[in-house]
């Protein structure tokens, strides 16, 4: 079982196909509301996985470093980047672990698909503020807590569709944009852009939208 899991991330047909579906997207809205060239920039991807956001920042010379606290995930994420000649600092550590250790301050900060798995939100963010430079980013996905994201996020995504593991989600942790909008008001961190992701099944494509619902994209600024 061990082995399955480091092989796959990077299977774009196995657990995490949906997020290279999502990946151009993710892209697409980082870059825009970064607003600043890329290159040499220092970028924290928060629970980075296998590292699918990681490389494509690498790619275009950002400093990236990838935390995550699954260990499995830390393997293959350094694998690939090795086998793609990609420099990339990797650490399997928690946001907490690391932020107790870290001295550096960072552009950019990525937090996506990761707020509704934890227990703390507002004490996350807290962190995340003081580990941005003045001036720096922060840009995060989640999910809205709506009938939507309950029929959709969890009931489809998760039993029908298969296009995530069964348990993946609890709906209570789901978060309501206007939740997370005032506990970065608390940080001194400025909304700058919402927007929406949607699946257009005629397209058969992820689309950004302005339907929060059910996915939603938030860029803030300190």
């Amino acid at each position: 079982m061990e082995k399955n899991k480091l092989n796959e991330w990077w299977n774009i047909n196995g657990n995490y196909k949906i997020l290279h579906k999502i990946n151009p997207l993710r892209l697409q809205f980082i870059l825009n509301n970064f607003n600043k060239p890329i290159k040499k920039k220092k970028i924290l991807d928060i629970g980075c996985g296998g590292g699918l956001v990681s490389e494509l920042l690498a790619k275009i010379n950002a400093e990236v470093t990838g935390i995550d606290e699954n260990i499995y995930n830390i393997k293959e994420a350094k694998e690939h980047a090795k086998k793609n000649s990609l420099k990339i600092v990797y650490i399997n550590q928690s946001l907490d672990f690391f932020f107790k250790k870290n001295k550096k301050k960072f552009d950019l900060i990525l937090c996506l698909e990761v707020l509704e798995h934890v227990d703390n939100v507002e004490e996350t963010l807290k962190k995340i503020s003081k580990l941005m430079n003045p001036g720096g980013t922060l840009i995060l996905s989640t999910i809205n807590r709506s009938l939507q994201s309950l029929i959709f996020a969890k009931i489809f995504g998760e039993y029908v569709l298969n296009w995530i593991p069964i348990g993946t989600h609890q709906f209570e942790k789901f978060l309501k944009p206007e939740e997370i909008i005032e506990l970065l008001k608390l940080q001194k961190i400025k909304i700058k852009k919402i927007k929406g992701m949607e699946f257009n099944p005629f397209l058969n494509k992820w689309l950004l939208s302005d339907n929060t619902n059910i996915n939603y994209f938030i860029a803030g600024k300190k």
